[in-house]
């Protein structure tokens, strides 16, 4: 979305190669930051920013909807079974448990762990709709120009809607909101190539 020269590596370790054990990572020489939001902080300040266009409190606006990926998607969207499917044996069985452990002392911390399905898909649904109001009918969620909420939104959409899960019922959600699901489309059509690198 920035125009940025890059070249995407697929890596079943990813997490593993990050320091901090979080995806994504960014390397750049000798430059080596994790996660979404080190990873913008870091282009701005080499004067890449989505988000240049927007006044302060649509600035504001886009860190409150970018909140709602780490305070409830993020809680929603990991599985055994996605986190272990592409380990090979043993390593299938071994490190989903370790992961297991790990997510489940987090879901206890922030008191996610005694939510019911039920309750969860509700934070989700609300999620998706304050979203979908958001982006309403514009092609992105700030009018004619991607913001980091974009890049964010498109990457957790684009999961969920294309990761067979256990249960669709995280996916079905999602689909209910139509022009979501629209904006993957554009976004995938208009900066990916299946099988290729990023789009200039």
């Amino acid at each position: 979305m920035a125009n940025l020269p890059v070249r995407l590596e697929e890596r079943p370790n990813a997490e593993f190669m990050s320091p901090t054990g979080k995806v994504p990572f960014l390397k750049l020489q000798s430059f080596l930051v994790s996660e979404f939001l080190p990873v913008v902080d870091f282009l701005a300040k080499r004067n890449v920013k989505l988000s240049a266009g927007l006044t302060d409190l649509e600035r504001g606006d886009m860190h409150a909807h970018m909140a709602l990926f780490d305070d409830i998607l993020k809680n929603v969207e990991v599985t055994k079974c996605r986190y272990g499917s592409v380990y090979l044996f043993p390593l299938n069985l071994i490190l989903p448990r370790v992961k297991w452990r790990e997510v489940n002392n987090y879901l206890t911390a922030v008191d996610w762990k005694s939510k019911s399905q039920e309750c969860v898909m509700d934070l989700a649904d609300r999620c998706f709709k304050s979203m979908s109001s958001k982006l309403d009918h514009n092609e992105y969620f700030f009018g004619d120009s991607p913001t980091e909420l974009d890049a964010l939104a498109f990457g957790h959409f684009y999961t969920i809607l294309t990761t067979e899960l256990p249960n669709m019922e995280l996916k079905n959600c999602l689909r209910r909101y139509s022009n979501l699901t629209e904006f993957c489309q554009r976004i995938d059509k208009k900066y990916f190539v299946p099988g290729t690198e990023a789009k200039k």
